[in-house]
């Protein structure tokens, strides 16, 4: 290989770690608590899905190839509105599942321990599933 085709393999390394960069910026938004899971990427996208249902998330938007799902809860007595936002990002049979909580639209901003609370109880039930 000549200098000139190492220099053009750099370069295109180079953007393309530049360019995940910028996507991953986007994704890092708030605080996310993450779990981590061997196994069947389908298994794990079916149970964040099934955890979904078991505390009335409704899915707002959610891609599939992206591994994003963006989740809400209507306010009931207890609380206001919450949104999930989840990454599902896998490689192979390594899942990895961050996900992060907000206030829904017209709520006040939630305490970094109320965001924790959703976010725990959300992973504990998807654990469940999993792990039957």
């Amino acid at each position: 290989m000549d200098l000139r085709s190492k220099k053009a393999i750099i370069s295109l390394a180079a953007a393309v770690l530049v360019a995940g960069l910028g996507c991953a910026s986007l994704k890092t938004e708030g605080h996310p608590w993450t779990t981590h899971y061997v196994g069947d990427p389908d298994l794990v996208w079916q149970a964040l899905h099934l955890a979904m249902i078991d505390l009335d998330y409704d899915v707002e938007s959610e891609n599939r190839f992206e591994g994003t799902i963006r989740a809400v809860r209507a306010g009931d007595g207890q609380g206001g509105a919450v949104v999930l936002s989840i990454d599902q990002i896998m490689v192979t049979n390594d899942v990895n599942v961050y996900v992060r909580v907000a206030a829904g639209p017209g709520e006040p901003a939630m305490s970094l321990d109320q965001q924790e609370k959703y976010a725990r109880d959300f992973l504990a039930l998807v654990n469940g599933l999993l792990y039957k």
